[in-house]
């Protein structure tokens, strides 16, 4: 049977729809890989600059640490020479407890500042954890080698990071009894709060780091963060709130 020129015409037309989608579909599925590819190169290098400013953080601090140790044992050696006239050692620079990673600085620097907020809280969060984790070693390195001894890690409630159920207690001589703080205290890290508090009339309570406010905070006293808060809105300021 002979076909018409009418249907020789349909069955090209056909055919190159039917390329022509199939070439579309292959074009669309090359974008995409093209914009996978390049997202994990921008996550890639995010992670890369992260990682830099630890460990440029780390030697500094590291090298803070062996002059403070050189000093100490310069000290250790003038109160052998002179054991009746006693020397006031102070705390040395570089020493666990004169370093302290901040909010401000570490949000300016040049590699994270232009970054998402919710990563930069995310990252300060991994940098805090590791700086926790390196004084700690230091604390533990400098107690050996005098006394032979580990330095137990203090057991405050909020140095996990989070504040839930788990840390409130009835016992009066507890340190958040019945979710209520009634008297001054520092959070030295970042904390989330998953549940309800109250800070009292004449009690401050101060949070170095990122406040993160899950759970309802009545502020009748004062609170002050040396960072940012996320999620502001459930506190319940009858008080002083203070952001620096």
């Amino acid at each position: 049977m002979i076909r018409s020129f009418k249907d020789k015409m349909k069955k090209k037309q056909e055919a190159y729809e039917a390329k022509q989608k199939v070439l579309a579909e292959q074009a669309e599925q090359a974008r995409i890989k093209k914009e996978w590819e390049l997202f994990d190169l921008e996550q890639e290098k995010v992670k890369q600059q992260s990682q830099q400013i630890i460990i440029e953080e780390e030697s500094r601090q590291h090298a803070e640490y062996l002059q403070w140790k050189q000093e100490q044992r310069l000290l250790q050696e003038q109160a052998d020479q002179a054991p009746i006239e006693k020397i006031n050692t102070g705390v040395g620079i570089g020493h666990a407890s004169t370093w302290k990673l901040t909010w401000q600085s570490f949000s300016t620097h040049p590699d994270i500042v232009n970054l998402p907020m919710s990563e930069k809280i995310r990252l300060y969060k991994l940098a805090e954890q590791q700086q926790i984790d390196r004084l700690n070693y230091y604390a533990n390195l400098n107690t050996r080698q005098w006394t032979g001894q580990y330095v137990i890690g203090s057991k405050h409630y909020w140095q996990d990071g989070v504040i839930d159920e788990l840390d409130i207690t009835s016992d009066s001589s507890g340190d958040l009894r019945d979710g209520i703080i009634n008297e001054d205290v520092v959070w030295d890290n970042s904390v989330d709060v998953n549940i309800p508090l109250t800070v009292e009339a004449g009690a401050t309570l101060t949070v170095n780091g990122i406040l993160t406010v899950n759970g309802a905070i009545t502020n009748n006293g004062t609170i002050i963060v040396n960072g940012i808060i996320v999620k502001q809105f459930n506190i319940i300021n009858n008080g002083t709130l203070t952001i620096n």
